[in-house]
């Protein structure tokens, strides 16, 4: 429903505000999807085709255009680079480090969710060069006092290893250790988009992604840990 002002002064203020005062940043979207392979754990990605961080495996995802919402962005961006639609995303946190992309200034909004393997067969397009499912495996968190180290292994054409960090209790603060040879920050967002989903499993997200009662069995199985 289109905004209608509140008086002939309030008209007048939109028609006069000037929106090149001020220096926007763009706008993009990621999706983090994971997807149940028997007792595995998958993460599609994507090898990027273009620079920056041409040939690196990347979160699928892209720019949102001026007059998209960020929902139907992500999914766009998904089919675009790796033929996927259909899928059940929920948005999981905003990236806005202003030295995180080399372009220009860029923040991300990332979504998540998981799938069925079975019912998707990614492919490359647009600026992906591959896409990929990786095994998601070897999860760790070593807490101290005052931090968190998280690992984990991406297993498929090629084995990432990230590192991440984040003071304790504050994962909106999380870093990189080492990236693991993955694009820009997607080490932390794989990382968050886990926790996420490990959380998200116990609320009702599998009710939502799967229709089968056996798979969000299995889903509930390799996502949510006693």
């Amino acid at each position: 429903m289109a905004y209608i002002p509140s008086s002939e002064e309030e008209n007048q203020f939109l028609k006069s505000f000037d929106p090149g005062k001020y220096k926007n940043p763009a706008i993009a979207a990621d999706a983090a999807l994971f997807a149940i392979d028997g007792k595995a754990l998958k993460i599609l990605l994507i090898r990027r085709g273009d620079y920056p961080y041409k040939g690196c495996w990347a979160l699928p995802g892209g720019f949102v255009d001026v007059e998209e919402d960020l929902a139907s962005a992500v999914q766009r961006e998904l089919f675009e680079e790796t033929g996927v639609c259909g899928v059940c995303l929920e948005q999981v946190f905003c990236w806005g480090k202003p030295e995180r992309d080399p372009r220009q200034r860029v923040i991300t909004v990332s979504f998540t969710g998981i799938a069925d393997i079975t019912s998707l067969s990614p492919r490359a397009g647009d600026d992906a060069s591959e896409a990929a499912w990786f095994v998601f495996s070897d999860y760790s968190e070593n807490r101290s006092d005052d931090s968190t180290i998280v690992s984990y292994t991406l297993s498929g054409a090629d084995v990432l290893r990230p590192v991440v960090r984040y003071p304790k209790e504050r994962i909106q603060q999380i870093t990189a250790a080492d990236s693991g040879g993955l694009a820009f920050d997607h080490a932390e967002s794989i990382a968050y988009s886990y926790a996420y989903l490990m959380q998200r499993a116990k609320t009702g997200l599998l009710e939502l992604a799967f229709d089968d009662e056996a798979l969000r069995a299995r889903a509930r199985r390799v996502l949510i840990k006693s």
